[in-house]
């Protein structure tokens, strides 16, 4: 069984790889031939206004002979920010850091083939399914980027998205000067796009072709009346996005229709808590449809949907829940290029045997 860090697979894994392996388990998804398990979410109060949450999403990839089990294991909590609310994962475990795990499968013996922190596969996995959508929604000849948000998220999202578009220009808004500022600063000359700074989402989206939201907050970026024809905008929560941005998206696609994770509260009211209370049940509704009665990326990639099919569309990209299955294919790429270049550590699979039957 092999031990993998995140400085191992960062540098194994191109960004460009992450991609083609995605669409590969779209497509395998959207054809019968993979399985996504929907996510567990756990929460249980520890300190004031901090919770313990246990995090679980799994999926199987047959193509790839491979099976993987994400989860974390984590203190989060909830703050106001910028006129929103944020949820924020705090570092407290040994030497201020986090857990969050993912451990592959082989689905011809069951053995357990590896271990690996999620913190880099994760950034990737969700900037991927972004970028895979806008490579068919967003205008081919889209030049100019808003990114909204500074963070983790969206260094991903600045390099995937500059691959499927040729961008000029990303205006780089964070509701923190000193964020956007060093992060600007940090990825200048490290993607083709000149970047700049906005003073303010409305700065950053005006005269942009895509709006790519990558943040931490459970309220809505910025009001959908600012998105102008042939914009395409997306997200990585449904709820960074209002209901007017929704309303005008046409086409609307989003990552997968069972959508809502199940959620277990222990010892408090669940309406306390924003993720349980209101962050799942964005109202995206037209006419009498059901919330996420929408096309898939998976339909876009099979092409079964036509994804954009006029200039003057604004197309939007809904990351409505995270897909168990995106750690199965990014996964099987990483293993294969770490036995490709002996890379990481071997400990005896014997170890996760038994000879008991479970």
């Amino acid at each position: 069984m092999l031990i993998l860090s995140n400085e191992d697979i960062e540098k194994l894994l191109p960004v460009g790889a992450c991609l083609d392996v995605l669409e590969e388990a779209y497509r395998d998804l959207g054809n019968g031939m993979a399985a996504t398990v929907p996510r567990y979410d756990v929460f249980s109060p520890t300190k004031p206004n901090e919770f313990y949450e246990y995090k679980t999403m799994s999926g199987v990839l047959p193509g790839r002979n491979i099976a993987a089990l994400r989860l974390n294991s984590s203190i989060v909590k909830w703050y106001e920010k910028a006129g929103g609310v944020r949820k924020d994962k705090l570092p407290v475990a040994g030497g201020d850091r986090f857990v969050g795990l993912v451990m592959l499968f082989s689905t011809e013996t069951g053995e357990p083939l590896a271990i690996f922190p999620d913190g880099y596969v994760q950034k990737l996995r969700v900037a991927g399914a972004s970028a895979i959508a806008a490579r068919y929604l967003a205008r081919k000849d889209a030049k100019v980027m808003a990114l909204l948000g500074s963070g983790w998220q969206a260094s991903a999202h600045l390099v995937t998205m500059a691959m499927v578009r040729d961008l000029k220009q990303v205006n780089v808004f964070s509701p923190t000067p000193e964020s956007r500022r060093s992060f600007v600063q940090e990825w200048k000359g490290k993607v083709a796009a000149e970047l700049e700074e906005a003073g303010s989402a409305e700065e950053a989206i005006k005269d942009a072709d895509m709006v790519i939201c990558t943040t931490n907050s459970i309220s809505a970026l910025f009001p959908g009346e600012l998105l102008q024809p042939g914009m395409h905008v997306s997200c990585v929560k449904p709820c960074e996005l209002d209901v007017t941005a929704y309303k005008r998206s046409d086409p609307l696609i989003i990552h997968w229709r069972e959508a809502k994770p199940f959620q277990i509260v222990v010892g408090v009211d669940p309406q306390s808590i924003p993720d349980v209370a209101e962050g799942w049940q964005h109202p995206i509704t037209r006419k009498d449809e059901a919330i996420w009665d929408f096309p898939t990326i998976t339909q876009l990639v099979n092409g079964q949907h036509p994804g954009r099919t006029r200039d003057d569309a604004i197309s939007c990209f809904c990351n409505n829940i995270g897909l168990g299955l995106q750690f199965a294919a990014v996964g099987s790429e990483v293993l294969a290029r770490a036995r490709e270049a002996r890379v990481g550590r071997e400990i005896p699979t014997d170890w996760f045997l038994e000879s008991v039957h479970p």
